[in-house]
């Protein structure tokens, strides 16, 4: 036998049923973090300084500040990205709508006919011989109201506004990611066109040893062994040069596009790829922050956190959906046969007030599933979420490692290129003087062209990897007056202020 309980109490214990228990951050990082206060790719361990405020100032290139202002002023992805954030705040709106009564009026009108009716008396017809018409209108004023009595609207409510704040933080990395990608795209284009004229410079020096090599073998004093591979050498880096434009036509492209720009590749860029100091230095590692550090700046990162907790919040609605539901209806409604202006009669109004409280029985397994799929995306959500920080954390550590081989590397090739210059001056002489054959005089001359290509090509990866790892950091910048890239509570705030409210 079933012993009565105290509404109270049964309340109590459904609250407790329905508490949100899902899984935290913590619950997946703290086994992989081990209390990490530092990058594992540094070679000493001081603590670092915090993130710089502005990573165009490390770059100090006036030219690059441009492009990116005027990329995340016309850039179509952005916009997109934009207009994203503006659909995710009017969805949170209308999940917040959910709460508040809803008020609707309806009016209609019928026109019906009588038909002919009437009879004869004494030879005279009583009656009508012709149909008659009426209108009858009808209005209705109708408002229903579900009660929040267990918070479930309340956790959509705040779900809804979590995933706006996500989707916030979303542009928030788009902006970031935009930035890095011009830089990057600008520094590869300068690179793709000082490519070129190093081909055309080949070229030139091509035929220039081909003229003497032709004067000399008129002279008898080169063979014809020295005449074909001059042409070849020449025929070579014609080739290598017709490769170079390519690449630097559709570089300027893809450099174009990024800035909401026709694709026309007449973009200017830098004479020369600009030198950048190291960030690490001997005995202390500057502006790199800490591995916990990022997971409050990284705006992809506070987007998937803001994702669980919404996560976490629709499984606490879909656990009081079990609950009973109470509503409230009110309507009234008024009927006229004579004129329009009659249903506006207030005092004609027949009104009435229901109050429900349903308690669902019996829904065919959808409740529980729905609250098993909501578990689901919570776990799946949190996974996404250590997935991201993982991530995060392995894009820094690349970074921070390739910063100080590609300095290494292009330090070797910078010796190496002025030891080509000078091995290429060498041999020519020699070549003139008789003392080396042509087989050496043009070998020296590809050495030399292709270390000032690989040169070239390590300066622009490094640049372009400093940049990776500012993007990696989630380090802000500055455009103008404006502070890119901020963390902007607007959205979550206003969702975190009705809860409190409601």
């Amino acid at each position: 036998m079933l012993r009565p309980v105290s509404l109270c109490a049964w309340v109590t214990a459904c609250t407790l049923m329905v508490g949100c228990a899902t899984p935290g951050p913590k619950q997946v990082l703290d086994p992989i973090t081990a209390d990490r206060a530092s990058w594992a790719a540094l070679t000493d361990d001081r603590p670092t300084e915090p993130v710089t405020e502005n990573w165009l100032d490390d770059l100090a290139d006036p030219m690059v500040e441009d492009v990116i202002e005027t990329a995340l002023l016309h850039n179509l992805d952005l916009a997109a990205s934009a207009a994203r954030v503006q659909s995710a705040r009017e969805q949170a709106r209308i999940t917040r709508a959910d709460q508040l009564p809803t008020l609707g009026l309806s009016a209609s009108t019928t026109r019906g006919r009588n038909p002919p009716g009437g009879f004869l008396l004494g030879g005279e017809f009583i009656g009508s011989p012709d149909p008659t018409y009426f209108n009858e209108y009808r209005s209705r004023l109708e408002l229903n109201w579900e009660i929040d009595v267990w918070g479930r609207l309340t956790d959509l409510t705040r779900a809804g506004y979590l995933d706006a704040a996500a989707q916030n933080f979303d542009y928030a990395a788009a902006q970031l990611s935009l930035a890095g990608n011009t830089a990057q795209n600008h520094y590869a284009l300068t690179a793709a066109r000082l490519q070129r004229q190093l081909a055309e410079r080949d070229v030139e020096t091509g035929e220039a040893n081909l003229r003497v090599i032709q004067r000399r073998y008129q002279r008898g004093i080169s063979s014809s062994l020295d005449l074909r591979l001059a042409r070849s050498s020449l025929a070579s880096s014609k080739a290598t040069l017709e490769q170079r434009q390519q690449q630097e036509l559709e570089t300027a492209r893809g450099l174009e596009i990024l800035l909401g720009r026709y694709p026309a590749a007449d973009i200017v860029t830098r004479d020369a790829l600009p030198n950048i100091a190291p960030i690490l230095l001997t005995g202390s590692t500057t502006a790199l922050g800490t591995p916990e550090a990022l997971l409050d700046r990284r705006p992809d990162i506070i987007a998937a956190e803001r994702r669980l907790k919404a996560a976490g919040l629709r499984v606490s609605a879909a656990r009081k959906a079990f609950l009973p539901a109470l509503s409230l209806q009110a309507s009234a409604e008024e009927q006229s046969g004579s004129a329009f202006s009659d249903i506006l009669d207030i005092d004609a109004l027949t009104t009435r007030l229901i109050g429900n409280a349903t308690q669902p029985l019996f829904q065919g397994g959808r409740l529980i599933a729905g609250e098993r799929s909501a578990k689901a995306t919570a776990r799946a959500a949190l996974y996404d979420y250590g997935n991201t920080v993982l991530t995060a954390w392995r894009e820094v550590e690349d970074a921070i490692a390739a910063e100080r081989f590609l300095s290494l590397r292009e330090d070797a090739l910078a010796l190496g290129f002025q030891e080509a210059v000078a091995v290429e001056e060498i041999t020519r002489r020699r070549y003139l003087a008789g003392t080396v054959n042509i087989f050496d005089f043009i070998d020296s001359q590809q050495r030399r062209i292709q270390a000032e290509g690989q040169l070239i090509d390590a300066k622009r990866a490094r640049l372009s990897n400093r940049v990776d790892l500012y993007l990696a950091l989630g380090a802000p910048f500055i455009i103008g007056e404006e502070a890119i890239v901020t963390a902007d509570k607007g959205i979550e705030g206003e969702g975190s202020a009705l809860g409190e409210a409601l």
